[in-house]
This record gives C-alpha cells, sequence and structure tokens, in this order.
C-alpha cells in the first residue's frame, strides 16, 4: 500500500494592536500581571456592545491580498458558540459565511497551496493549570486574531514547514504581528489524515481526520506531524478504519513524551450554531477602499529573491538575503550605488554582516569603495570581510581602516620580485623541495608573505614565485 499525508492549517496570527478587537481595552498581554487588561465588554459582561477595531479589519483585507487572496465586497461578524472556562461570552465572535478574505494562494517550491480564507475573530483567555488548580487570565480575550485557513494541499512536514515560515514571514513584512510562535502570536493548528493507494492502483482509502491542538513551537509542530502520520500508519494497518463523517477527533500534542492523545470527537460547524452577530452590522468595502489598503503592502519576499536573482545572486544566498526584511533592506540599500557587484556584497551580508542591522548606519559609498579595492587586488577577501564589519561598526570608510591597519595589498610587481628573489635565495631547501614536488610551494608564499610584513598579494606572490623557480 501507498501512502501520502494529506495536511491542511488552521494557523492564528495575532495581531500587533495597540487595542483589543471588540474594545479599547490595552491589547498588550503577554508578561502582564493577570487580568489587568479587561474590561465589562470583553469580560463579556450583560448589557455591554462590541465595537470593532478597524485597524485589526484593515490588516486582515492586508494580509488577504497578500496571500493572493479575494476580498468580499460584503462581509459581516458571526458568534460561534462553545462553552469553555476561558471564553467568557460563552460564544466568540469570529466569520464563517463571508470572510474578509476568500481563494489565495502561496507557491511553496513551486507548489500551490491554496488558502480558503483569512477570516477576523477575537482571541479567547488563557487557562492556566498549577498545583491541581486551573485559573484564567483574561488579558488576552478579545485580542484580535486573523485565522488563516489551508485547504489540505500540503504532503509532508517538509513542506508544512516552509509553509508556515512562509506565513510568519509575510505577517512581519506586513508589520501586522510578531508572529513569534514561542510567545504565542503565531499558533498552528495542523488537521492530517492518510491517502491510501492499493499497490495495483485499483482502490484509494483516506484514513480518519485528526486535528491536533496545543502546539507551542514551530519544530514541535513539524514533531506532532511526523508523529501522527505514523501513529495513523500504524493504526491502519491495524483496523483499516477509514474517515467518515463521525469519527474526526482532535488530538493534543505532549512537547515532553513527544506524542499526540486523544481530546475529544470534533465537532462540525453545526455543533457551534453559528449565526449573524445581531450587534455589529454588515461591512461594505469600495474597490477604491480595497486597493487603497493594496498600495501599503511592501514588496513582498518572492518578488525580493525574483530580483536578486537577476543581479545572479544564487536561490539559496536570495533567499537568506530577503528572509529578514530589514536586513533585505540593509543589503538593497548597500547595492543602490553599485548593483552589479551584488554578488560580491552578498558574501560580506550572508558572512561577517549577517547580524542585527541598522539601515541607517549602512553606507553604500563605503561598499562601492571596498569592492573596487576588492578587485583592483589592492586588499584581499579576507581583509575585506574583516573591515567591512569595523566600518559599519564606527561608521569609517573600510579603506582608512585597511590604510591606517597597513592592510592594503601590495600588488607591485617589480617590489614583489625583489622580494622573491631574496625569499629564493635564502630558502634553498625549500627550492628543492619546490622542484620534487610543486605543491611545496606554500612555505615560500608564506616567506615572502612575512618579509613583505603581510602586505604583499598572495595571488601575485604565488605567480611570481612559480615564474622565477622555473
Amino acid at each position: 500500500m501507498k501512502t501520502t499525508p494529506i495536511i491542511g492549517f488552521e494557523v492564528h496570527v495575532e495581531l500587533k494592536t495597540k487595542s483589543k478587537m471588540f474594545c479599547s481595552c490595552d491589547a498588550t498581554h503577554f508578561q502582564i500581571e493577570k487580568n489587568t487588561h479587561t474590561c465589562p465588554v470583553c469580560l463579556g459582561f450583560p448589557g455591554t456592545l462590541p465595537v470593532p477595531n478597524q485597524t485589526a479589519i484593515d490588516y486582515c483585507i492586508k494580509l488577504g491580498q497578500a496571500l493572493n487572496c479575494e476580498i468580499n465586497h460584503i462581509s459581516f461578524f458571526e458568534r460561534k458558540h462553545y462553552f469553555y472556562p476561558d471564553l467568557p461570552k460563552g460564544y466568540q465572535i469570529t466569520q464563517l459565511q463571508k470572510p474578509f478574505a476568500i481563494n489565495g494562494f502561496l507557491e511553496i517550491d513551486g507548489q500551490k497551496v491554496r488558502v480558503n480564507r483569512a477570516h477576523m475573530e477575537e482571541d479567547a483567555g488563557k487557562l492556566m493549570h498549577e498545583n491541581g488548580q486551573s485559573h484564567i487570565d483574561f488579558n488576552r480575550a478579545g485580542v484580535p486574531l486573523i485565522e488563516i485557513v489551508s485547504e489540505p494541499d500540503l504532503t509532508s512536514s517538509e513542506i508544512a514547514k516552509k509553509y508556515l515560515n512562509k506565513i510568519q514571514q509575510i505577517v512581519r513584512y506586513l508589520g501586522i504581528s510578531d508572529a513569534d510562535i514561542d510567545k504565542g502570536s503565531m499558533r498552528c493548528e495542523p488537521t492530517v489524515n492518510l491517502k491510501v493507494e492499493s499497490a495495483s492502483g485499483g482502490k484509494t482509502f483516506y484514513t480518519p481526520l485528526v486535528e491536533i491542538k496545543n502546539i507551542a513551537a514551530l519544530n514541535g509542530c513539524i514533531d506532532a506531524l511526523e508523529f501522527e502520520i505514523n501513529r495513523q500508519i500504524k493504526q491502519w494497518e491495524e483496523t483499516h478504519e477509514i474517515k467518515s463523517g463521525t469519527n474526526k477527533t482532535t488530538r493534543g500534542w505532549d512537547a515532553d513524551k513527544k506524542e499526540t492523545y486523544l481530546l475529544r470527537a470534533k465537532g462540525g460547524n453545526a455543533d457551534y450554531r453559528y449565526f449573524p452577530e445581531p450587534d455589529i452590522p454588515p461591512f461594505e468595502f469600495t474597490d477604491e477602499k480595497i486597493n487603497e489598503i493594496k498600495q501599503q503592502i511592501p514588496e513582498l519576499p518572492d518578488a525580493k529573491i525574483k530580483k536578486y536573482q537577476e543581479l545572479g545572486i544564487s536561490l539559496l544566498d536570495a533567499e537568506s538575503l530577503a528572509d529578514d526584511q530589514k536586513f533585505a533592506l540593509c543589503f538593497e540599500k548597500a547595492i543602490s550605488l553599485d548593483p552589479k557587484n551584488a554578488k560580491a556584497i552578498t558574501n560580506l551580508f550572508l558572512g561577517t554582516l549577517k547580524i542585527d542591522l541598522d539601515l541607517d548606519k549602512i553606507n553604500p559609498q563605503y561598499f562601492k569603495d571596498l569592492i573596487e579595492s576588492l578587485n583592483k587586488n589592492e586588499i584581499s577577501s579576507t581583509v575585506a570581510k574583516q573591515i567591512i564589519l569595523e566600518s559599519y561598526q564606527e561608521n569609517k570608510n573600510p579603506l582608512d581602516i585597511a590604510k591606517s591597519k597597513n592592510l592594503l595589498q601590495n600588488s607591485n610587481t617589480d617590489e614583489l620580485e625583489e622580494i622573491a628573489k631574496k625569499v629564493i635565495a635564502e630558502n634553498q631547501k625549500a627550492v628543492d623541495d619546490y622542484k620534487k614536488n610543486p605543491n611545496s610551494v606554500g612555505f615560500l608564499i608564506g616567506q615572502l608573505m612575512k618579509a613583505s610584513a603581510g602586505s604583499a598579494n598572495p595571488t601575485l606572490a604565488k605567480e611570481i614565485l612559480e615564474k622565477l623557480l622555473k
């Protein structure tokens, strides 16, 4: 039998707004004194009315467009009913029928992963279990969330990881969230089951669908998927149970044991008794408003990667440059006066300058001067990497640093030839060794470098030595 994982995702992104989704409470909740950022609205007191956060809605539309989604011109909120201690109202204000963004996609390694929707909702509170007691912190209740729902187009944990990385990257480029999984501002809930095909290709079966909860890290998400895939393979071999409308389950993830465990049967939409939120009127978005938000989207990673490749940079290096937006902007400023040498400047950025950079401290003239000096063999690549970091840290021209430290290379052929003749005359044994084994020329090069106080161009020094020795 051939088994293929079928993986989909619900990714929750907590937005970086000043206030919560439906009230004016401070939306900050990480490492804040418990239950201090609350009010009657987010605590669900009777008679209170929600007032939508316009910035959060704009962020949702912006993210939807970055995910290649269509934007619904008419949209509205709905109530999703379920009873859990961290949900003070007994329902969550969310979207089902007419979310803000629908029918998008992302490309992962040439594969199109469909995005079903990106909709707006409010977060729940946080349950804490200590010493046999349960406590609730409602600071997080009502914080704006965007839920990104993919279609089950992912077929391996490796592709799943790339999908999550790309979501995180886009969200950070847009500046709408830190998308920090460790802090809970990005949370991933995968669904997974298996497509099982007989060896002859005659029959196809699908194992029961599982949704995995309580994943607190990106690597944990991948570990959970791999465990669940292997668990379902074993279960299929034992039971041959196939997917139906009644055997969907939700499982938790135990990061210590690195295994999933059964939580409950998974409910359908009917179980949540969705209906339109009566206290919030529908929204109508004009083309002008949608285009206005679209104009705020910066150049995204895929576009940057393509642009860098056109400058002769490899795909792997282009992806590394575009991984972080601030790093990418620093690189683009550095090559602005000398784009033809972008590849050489890339080597500096992905080597010595792979640090937290300040855009204001990047001087493109310094990079242009350095690369020109490198191309003229006035400095070595090793020296270039050394002095560009010092140049950035002290805001000095790298060539001035090289001169002050006597790091400029001597490429004067006549001067180097005189030094080479002296080195040959003083090292007869090394000369004899060279005649037996030309690879031993390294010793003589070292002596020449020493005699020149390290200023000799090593490539030119080798050429001159070999010419004289022959």
